[in-house]
Parts: C-alpha cells; structure tokens; sequence
C-alpha cells in the first residue's frame, strides 16, 4: 500500500508538471513552414492533430466528458493570465482548469486515505492533503507566470541595448525588430513575443499597434512602458535614439533595485530560519525552566 502510494503521488507530480511544466521549444525549419504553407484545410487539421501534446490527444477529452456530465462550472481563468503563464488558451479553458482541480483534489484525498491505513491519525491528513490537491494547479500556474515574468525582466536591458545598436547603425526599427526575433540561438520570450507582434504587423496592424499589445501579453509594467515609448517615437518619427538610451537606463536602474531587495530578502529569511531553529530551543532550555524556578520559590 505504501508503493501504491507513492506511485499515486509520483503520478500527481507528472501530470501537473506534463500540463504546466516548461517545455522546450522545437522550432521548424524553412522546409517544414514552406511545406506546412502548401497544406489544405483537412490536411492542416490532420497535421495539427498529428502534433498535439498527450495532454490535447487524451487526458483533455476526458476532462471534457466528467467536465459535460458532472455540469462544472467554468473557473474563472483570464486568458491574458494563461498569456502570461505560457499556456494557450485555447487549449486550457475554465472547464478543463476546474476538473484539473477537482481530479487533484481528489487524488490527495487518496493518497491520504492510503497513509492512513498505515499511521494512526492519518485520517485527519485527508481533508488537509485534499485541499492541498484542489490548490495545486493554482500555485503551480502562478508559479509558471512568475518564473517567467522574471525572466522577461532578466531579458529586457539586453533586448533594449540590442535595438538601440540597430538604431544607432542606421537600421530601421522594423527591420532591427525582424533581425531580433528571427535570431532564435539562444532564443527568449521578448523574442518570441516580437516575432507574434510582427506577424500581427504583417496581417494589417500598425507597428504600434502590434508593439503595444506585447505589454498586456507580458504582464510586466517596464515592458509596457518601453513599448509605449517606442511606439510614440515611431509615430512621431524622432528621438528613437534618445528613448532607447533613456530605457535602456531606467530598465537597468530598477533591475539594480529588484536585485537589492531579492539580496535583503533573503538576509530577512534567513532570520526567520534561525529564529524558527534557536527561538524552540531558547524557550525549552531557558525560559520554561526559569519560568518553574521562579513558580516553586513563588508557592513552594
């Protein structure tokens, strides 16, 4: 039973880490977009079904029919907040996200009904784990967005400094833009997101337009404030240089800044550990005692 357990728990972790995880990206080749162009509308389908995640093949349907029989209702899940995570919400919507949670829920109240028949008092885990399991997917999604917001803010003065040396050699912005996100090694997600933010300037938006959803997308307030500048110096035609040197230096001063407060964080956590480690101690070894001395000299 402890094995059965532990493959229960095993199984929980995977499947939260296959739907949530950070997968690798696989970019196609020229030959593979050139063919996929060629395609019709069956065979793209037939394609896209082809190339679907284990999650989107099996375990979506699935959640799709308890979903239909059960009536859940839809969680409510904004989708620029799945964006921002790196999921497509298309492919996770409030129904799937609320039996996702139910189905965790659930699998920790297994595995606490399965500790149980091994440790006194286990049964009291149960209701604790089951709740531990609905909340999982939650924190494991905000886990997701905030992992990757710090590394747009890890990216962001060097995607600056790079636009601001295509501007500087004369090149234009569109064109420095292209250069960027068709420069994939190594690859990050402000590349990614101006090469979506170009497609959307090929398919009849504006360049500002197109830059100023990037922001939303992200979640992160510098990159839409830099986006919104270099959109207004792109419409207005000058000072594109100047903007870009006075982000580039703005955005290196607030990284200064949450680097500062991460370091004093971390020295204030550490207190907290020693407090927690010593504080138990101190009150066993020294205060209880002194605390009974000063009772049996009291009332003796």
């Amino acid at each position: 039973m402890t094995l059965g357990a532990l493959f229960a728990a095993l199984a929980c972790f995977v499947g939260l880490q296959a739907v949530f995880g950070v997968a690798r990206p696989v970019h196609p080749s020229g030959t593979a977009l050139i063919r996929a162009s060629t395609l019709s509308p069956l065979e793209w389908r037939l394609h896209q079904r082809k190339h679907e995640g284990w999650y989107q093949r099996w375990l979506r349907p699935i959640t799709l029919v308890w979903g239909a029989r059960l009536h859940v209702r839809p969680a409510r899940i904004d989708p620029l907040y799945l964006i921002q995570a790196g999921l497509d919400p298309e492919q996770l919507d409030g129904v799937d996200f609320r039996v996702m949670r139910l189905m965790s829920g659930l699998g920790g109240a297994v595995i606490g009904c399965l500790l149980a028949a091994f440790a006194s008092g286990g049964l009291a885990l149960v209701p604790l784990l089951s709740w531990a399991g609905y909340i999982a997917p939650a924190r494991v999604l905000a886990g997701r967005r905030r992992r990757r917001q710090d590394r747009v803010h890890r990216e962001l003065p060097q995607l600056i400094s790079m636009i601001r040396a295509f501007t500087v050699a004369g090149m234009p912005l569109e064109r420095g833009l292209h250069l960027l996100s068709t420069n994939t090694s190594p690859d990050s997600i402000l590349k990614k997101e101006i090469r979506i933010a170009l497609g959307r300037y090929g398919l009849g938006l504006s360049i500002e337009q197109a830059l100023h959803e990037i922001g939303p997308r992200t979640g992160i307030d510098e990159v839409t404030m830099f986006v919104a500048a270099l959109a207004q110096s792109k419409k207005a035609g000058s000072g594109l240089e100047t903007t870009l040197r006075d982000q580039e230096l703005m955005v290196r001063l607030t990284e200064r800044n949450r680097a500062t407060a991460q370091a004093a964080s971390v020295s204030t956590k550490l207190l907290g550990v020693l407090g927690g480690i010593y504080l138990p101690e101190f009150v066993i070894l020294i205060i209880i005692p002194l605390f009974w001395g000063i009772m049996q000299r009291a009332f003796g």
